[in-house]
């Protein structure tokens, strides 16, 4: 029978044999004292029972059924769901020495990242070389000195919506996008849109292809040493790395060719990067990864944010008219003088409506994966070595004991008489930036980025439902939004108005002024 099969279906064969005999061997011996979960198939744990779209939802029942710990296998790789905060305080902080790793993913990983991606790198050397280098960048003193960036890139916003008011989705990724690429590139995005179209397009496939059971290769490692002409994935994960590099390494190698054309007053992350580029070793890559990734994470979840705050306008309209009257009686309802960074600490149900839309939608809310490295025991219960320890983000916000009345959008929840605002008090109070050595170590400068926006765009517009032919509103579902490693809301239609023909016109001013 051998005789007349071809060598694809002999290799295949094989490679189904051995997978089965490898989850058998890791799926095995599961302990008793381990944490509950569903019942699994004995070959694929799972694997066919998780969805890729929405995961988050079904973290949602299973926590309901099975407690604020529960268990699930793919193929015999342990994942462990966290849904109380107390427990990812404990395990991914206070025992972050042994949760700091990321789960190796091959696909976009080894291939797509060629194992250089800071968010996906393994807690160890190079890890900590790239997050030193983020953090001369991002910690909160150096934040403040990108202030004048945040309010001219918030303006051009404001300017945008209302010259093109039906791109509001567009608006919001030129918004993120543009404020991250001056500060890592030291330079404006263009207005015609190709560098944000192209670092838009890494960024759906890397958001696509990092998300637990997005590739069959992650969950079944072995498939790793099937030949190129038996794995198609590889040569697809190798051609996106191409593509990545294209960009990232043009805009890092601009940089440099400023600094040796004697560009005065150039003060950017890459320029930054080139001058310690003797210290840290970084090759060509290195560099274009650190910096195209301080990109990657500043665009993505800072315009999916933005975004699902014109949603919760939209659905609950009362929180707009209380941020209008907060912002009239502070800077007057002439629309002369609009809001900037000294107006925080006078605005602070704006505050409390910036953070309740991280915790009523997190850009996030699957969680970003952990990975043990040691076995460890916890609530007496055994948690083994290479498990995936994912926070659910989803899971935490919408605790009816912690925020009653969760699916509601209500800034009020987090007003408290006689808190004084600051901007670190903007990363308060939910979890959307992680846990332990992993937390986002952009999360200053993204609130505070997301503040000036979302304050402006309240300062400036009426945010209303887009009407039918009928003129009648047209409804919104916030459940219809992408899956991913993060979310939003699929693009859908509503009406930006300005409040007055005066903030009209100031915008318009201001604009001018700043060009």
């Amino acid at each position: 029978m051998l005789a007349v099969m071809s060598q694809v279906q002999v290799a295949l064969l094989l490679f189904v044999g051995v997978t089965i005999i490898y989850v058998k061997i890791k799926g095995s011996a599961q302990s008793a004292q381990y944490f509950p979960g569903p019942p699994e198939h004995p070959l694929v744990g799972h694997t066919l029972q998780v969805p890729t779209i929405q995961t988050w939802r079904y973290f949602e029942k299973l926590a309901r059924k099975y407690g604020s710990i529960f268990r699930l296998s793919l193929a015999g790789d342990n994942i462990l769901v966290l849904s109380d905060p107390a427990d990812a305080e404990e395990l991914l902080g206070s025992r972050s020495a042994n949760y700091s790793s990321r789960p190796p993913l091959v696909y976009a990983g080894k291939y797509q990242s060629n194992n250089k991606r800071m968010v996906l790198l393994p807690y160890g050397e190079t890890l900590k070389k790239q997050r030193a280098a983020f953090h001369q960048m991002l910690q909160p003193r150096v934040v403040g000195a990108y202030e004048a960036i945040q309010e001219l890139e918030s303006l051009k916003l404001l300017h945008d919506m209302i010259n093109r008011p039906l791109d509001a989705n567009r608006h919001c990724q030129r918004f993120s996008a543009s404020l991250v690429f001056h500060l890592a590139y030291g330079k404006r995005l263009g207005d015609d849109g190709a560098d944000l179209d192209a670092v838009l397009n890494v960024l759906q496939n890397f958001v696509r292809d990092t998300y637990p059971g997005a590739h069959l290769v992650d969950t079944f490692p072995i498939l790793d040493l099937l030949p190129d002409f038996l794995a198609p994935w590889r040569q697809e994960a190798r051609r996106k790395h191409v593509g990545d590099m294209k960009l990232y390494n043009r805009l890092t190698l601009e940089v440099k060719q400023r600094m040796e054309n004697g560009e005065e007053d150039l003060e950017c992350f890459a320029a930054r990067l080139w001058d310690q580029q003797a210290k840290s070793g970084f090759d060509l890559e290195d560099l274009s990864y650190v910096a195209g990734t301080a990109f990657e994470a500043g665009t993505d979840t800072t315009a999916a944010t933005v975004v699902w705050f014109l949603m919760a306008m939209l659905l609950y309209p009362d929180t707009m008219r209380k941020a209008h009257a907060e912002l009239d009686r502070v800077l007057g309802s002439d629309g002369k003088t609009m809001p900037n960074f000294t107006h925080m600490g006078e605005l602070p149900y704006c505050a409390a409506l910036v953070k309740e839309v991280f915790r009523w939608r997190p850009a996030a809310p699957g969680g970003f994966p952990h990975y043990s490295d040691v076995e460890d025991e916890y609530k007496g219960r055994t948690i083994k070595a290479k498990t995936m320890v994912i926070p659910c983000l989803w899971n935490m916000h919408y605790d009816e004991t912690r925020y009653p009345s969760p699916a509601t959008f209500d800034p009020e929840r987090f007003l408290r008489a006689g808190e004084t605002l600051t901007q670190e008090s903007l990363t308060e109070g939910h979890y959307s930036f992680g846990f332990g050595r992993r937390k986002c170590p952009g999360q200053h400068m993204a609130t505070k980025t997301i503040w000036i926006g979302v304050t402006r765009l309240l300062w400036a517009f009426e945010i209303l439902h887009a009407l039918d032919a009928d003129k009648r509103p047209i409804p919104v579902d916030p459940d219809n939004c992408t899956s991913g490693m993060t979310s939003k809301p699929n693009i859908f239609p509503l009406r930006v108005l300005p409040r007055s023909p005066a903030h009209a016109e100031t915008i318009h001013a201001e604009f001018e002024r700043s060009r």
